[in-house]
C-alpha cells in the first residue's frame, strides 16, 4: 500500500521549545556564552545563531526575547565581520540584507566583530565576541 500523499494544509512545525515565525524556528537561550560558543551550541541543536532579514523578524525577536525573559536583554545574533572588517556576514550563510544598527554603530571600538541586538532598547551593536551574552538560535521549520 502506498504512503498517504501529503496535503498542502499540513502545518509546518517547530520542535519543542522553539517558536515559529515565517518559515523558520527561533529559540532564546538563557545561558550566556561567548559568540563563537553560542554559535557552536546553536549548531549542536540543529541551527545557527539567528540571522535577521527584515524589520518584522527583528520586531518578532525583540518581542520574543522580552516575552520569554521579561526584558529586552542584550542578545547575540549571528552577524559577524570577523573575516573582514566591515563586511558583515550571517553565520547561517544567508545574505546580510538587513541591519538595525544604533546611531554610530557598528564602530569596531576595541575590535568588536559580533552583533548583539536589543542595544539601546531596539537596536544592534557590534561588540567584542568574547563577552558572554544570551543568544537566539534559528533553524528551518519541518513538515
Amino acid at each position: 500500500m502506498a504512503a498517504p500523499a501529503e496535503t498542502e494544509d499540513q502545518s509546518i512545525r517547530c520542535p519543542p521549545h522553539w517558536t515559529g515565525f515565517g518559515s523558520r524556528c527561533f529559540r532564546f537561550f538563557w545561558r550566556t556564552l561567548a559568540w563563537v560558543d553560542a554559535e557552536k551550541h546553536c549548531i549542536s541543536v540543529g541551527g545557527n545563531l539567528a540571522s535577521v532579514h527584515n524589520a518584522d523578524e527583528n520586531a518578532f525577536l525583540r518581542d520574543h526575547i522580552e516575552t520569554v525573559s521579561g526584558a529586552r536583554r542584550h542578545t547575540w545574533i549571528g552577524g559577524s565581520d570577523g573575516e573582514r572588517e566591515g563586511q558583515w556576514l550571517w553565520s547561517d550563510g544567508t545574505p546580510f540584507d538587513y541591519a538595525r544598527w544604533s546611531i554610530g554603530e557598528p564602530n569596531n571600538y576595541g575590535y568588536e566583530h559580533c552583533v548583539e541586538m536589543n542595544w539601546g532598547g531596539n537596536y544592534w551593536n557590534d561588540n567584542r565576541c568574547y563577552h558572554h551574552k544570551h543568544f537566539v538560535c534559528v533553524r528551518p521549520q519541518s513538515q
